[in-house]
């Protein structure tokens, strides 16, 4: 039996008490309010426990679900509170004010082993699914357009919510997610998936004086070529519906989000071949649209699985893209700054530190070094950074890699914007970098090393190497110039990335012979694959014998890039959470890693895998992290579940012999 208890006493509150009602194996025990009055009247008004604060109904015993239908900003908060509570959790929509809420809360979810569903009603409804099957079956495989509309006239207070910027308001939010999750997931659809996210994004809107969006239109561009148009309104009633189309047929939906509940008439959907009606299906489940929601979640309760028409990934995508959409708009809450005292990321929420990433001591460095280096250019914007570096931190990571020209500049922001709000200024260790081509010169690093030191707003970077190499140019000026720098103490140690062994190793030889320091750390790439030809121009690795060599003889700390070889090592890259413009596509993977050698590795590297009970990607790095010259290797992760994959990796023993075979020696 599925015991409810709802947070929050408003009209979507009385209507989810309603249908439990019509339920065979869900009650309602329990609703929450910041008001007695409001919580005792809807008690008695649903015969159920009032309880006039949100703590004490979450530490109720027989509680083991809860809906929360409070206003945007508190979805994150009551969320996390109630998983933590040990409650599986129905949040109506957004699920989050961002997508690095979303994240945590998918990711704390699934370490509790706890139900945690999107409350998106029009999902779980007969005349969806059966969306979804006209779709198939009449536009699988084509390039299609969609226009998905969902506007009323908000005739409301300032301080309503819907138009309160300190309660999540305007329209994307609000009711521009339903038309962006319908898109998303009829283009994913005829593509054989569960969803697809945009590429392109084209948006037009009505801001007012409070910075809240009235009104918004957003053109959507996918991979294949489909189109969306959106629109959201606060300001009048738009047409409320869904048309598809390939310019030969046509499937109009005229009552998308509430499916006829309200409306029995205009329920109906309608497929056409040009002007002419083929088809008009009517969905007969009228006042039993929430009642669906309820029943679909006690089905996935009751067997311990995740929901199938709502997913965590869909509702991490559809969080993502309503980012952008808001970003595109210019519509920014005060939730959207980490430092600020209404954010979720204000304050760490990984309070409990583990240490399950190692650290070992480099000399030069008055810290010791942790095995792992997290790459920070993949973050998507401030609030995921923090996410991101908080959580990394909090399980024994603190190496933090950037570079002068990673995001434009955003890298180091990010990076320093999160060491100041912790301040954790003498705790963790930044590996900066600078002088990329075409700037790869001597005269160039130290006006470079001083912005970097401006974003981050750190006095000195810890390791610095410069970032690509430019043969015209002598080592001695490389090496004379970062020697002033060390001197000046606005480094630590240096070294280099993307240099060749033959002039690393002149480089060394220079310094040792005119008294100064050499190159003290190497950042090429290293992995079980060798790259047949770079990733990018001017890049180097040093997986070959004659480097290895190299390196365990001088003892010199390697920080890998792609040391995953960039997603070769996946099962398939569907198994990735998120897209991102950076990650390869197949024609980089063919052209940089698929020779006969390689394939081989990564037959040998899934065969293991299976045996160890490890996947593919974890035994590539424990390839990497078990080398015999001190190796720490840069990871880039876009999400929790990538990070703590790669720490997983820390767990697995390699034999020499094992490192042979792998080797296909």
């Amino acid at each position: 039996m599925t015991n409810w208890g709802i947070l929050g006493t408003g009209n979507i509150a009385k209507t989810f008490a309603s249908a439990i009602k019509e339920t065979d194996r869900s009650t309602l025990l329990a609703v929450g309010s910041r008001s007695k009055d409001s919580a005792d009247l809807f008690a008695s008004t649903y015969n159920c426990i009032g309880f006039d604060d949100y703590q004490k109904l979450l530490d109720d015993k027989d509680i083991n679900s809860i809906y929360i239908s409070t206003p945007h900003t508190s979805h994150f908060e009551l969320s996390y509170k109630a998983l933590m509570n040990g409650k599986s959790v129905l949040c109506e929509k957004p699920l989050t004010m961002n997508s690095s809420e979303a994240m945590l809360l998918i990711n704390l979810a699934k370490k509790k082993q706890l139900l945690l569903m999107e409350a998106f009603m029009y999902r779980m409804h007969p005349q969806t699914d059966k969306i979804r099957e006209l779709v198939q079956e009449n536009f699988e495989g084509k390039k299609i357009e969609i226009k998905a509309s969902f506007g009323f006239a908000a005739n409301v207070k300032e301080d309503h919510r819907l138009l309160n910027p300190k309660l999540g308001g305007g329209s994307i939010l609000d009711i521009g997610c339903y038309p962006l999750s319908m898109a998303r997931m009829i283009v994913g659809l005829i593509n054989g998936k569960e969803f697809m996210d945009p590429e392109e994004y084209e948006v037009q809107s009505e801001i007012n004086e409070h910075g809240i969006d009235l009104s918004s239109e957003a053109k959507l561009t996918f991979s294949d070529g489909s189109l969306a148009y959106l629109s959201s309104s606060i300001k009048e009633n738009l047409d409320n519906s869904v048309e598809v189309t390939d310019g030969k047929r046509t499937l109009l939906v005229r009552d998308p989000w509430h499916c006829g509940e309200y409306n029995n008439d205009n329920n109906s959907l309608i497929l056409k071949e040009g002007d002419k009606k083929i088809s008009e299906i009517n969905i007969d489940a009228m006042g039993k649209i929430y009642i669906n929601e309820i029943n679909h979640f006690d089905e996935c309760l009751k067997n311990n699985i995740e929901s199938i028409k709502i997913s965590h990934k869909d509702s991490y995508g559809n969080a993502v893209c309503l980012d952008e959409w808001r970003r595109l708009a210019g519509v920014r809450y005060d939730f959207d700054e980490p430092e600020n005292n209404l954010s979720s990321f204000n304050k760490s929420l990984f309070n409990n530190k583990e240490n399950l990433i190692p650290k070992i001591k480099i000399e030069g460095l008055d810290s010791k070094v942790s095995k792992l280096v997290f790459g920070c250019d993949n973050q998507i914007d401030t609030n995921h950074a923090f996410s991101m570096f908080d959580h990394f931190y909090s399980i024994g990571g603190n190496v933090f890699d950037t570079a002068f020209i990673y995001n434009d500049g955003k890298s180091d922001e990010h990076l320093g914007r999160w060491i100041n709000s912790r301040n954790l200024e003498n705790d963790v260790i930044v590996l900066g970098k600078g002088a990329h081509t075409p700037h790869c010169y001597p005269e160039i690093i130290r006006d470079q090393l001083l912005k970097s030191l401006s974003r981050l707003k750190i006095d000195y970077i810890d390791i610095y190497c410069l970032h690509r190499d430019n043969q015209d140019v002598p080592v001695k000026e490389f090496i004379d110039v970062l020697n002033e720098l060390k001197d000046e103490g606005l480094i630590k140690i240096f070294g280099a990335s993307n240099w060749s062994l033959k002039r690393f190793q002149e480089a060394i030889d220079y310094a040792d012979n005119s008294n100064k320091t050499p190159f003290e750390a190497l950042s090429n790439n290293f992995s079980l694959a060798h790259m047949i030809e770079p990733v990018w121009p001017g890049c180097e690795s040093s997986s070959g014998k004659d480097f290895r060599k190299f390196l365990k003889k001088k003892n010199i700390p390697l920080f890998p890039w792609s040391s995953q070889a960039r997603g070769f090592f996946l099962k398939d890259t569907s198994e990735k959470e998120s897209y991102h413009p950076a990650d390869p596509n197949l024609d980089e993977q063919k052209r940089v890693w698929h020779s006969k050698e390689n394939l081989m590795k990564r037959d040998r590297c899934f065969a293991m895998a299976k045996e160890k009970g490890f996947e593919p990607i974890e035994i590539a790095l424990a390839y990497v992290l078990n080398q015999d010259f001190p190796v720490f290797p840069l990871i880039g992760p876009r999400n929790f579940i990538e990070t703590e994959s790669s720490v997983n990796s820390l767990k697995v023993q390699l034999t020499k012999e094992e490192m042979r075979w792998l080797d296909l020696n």
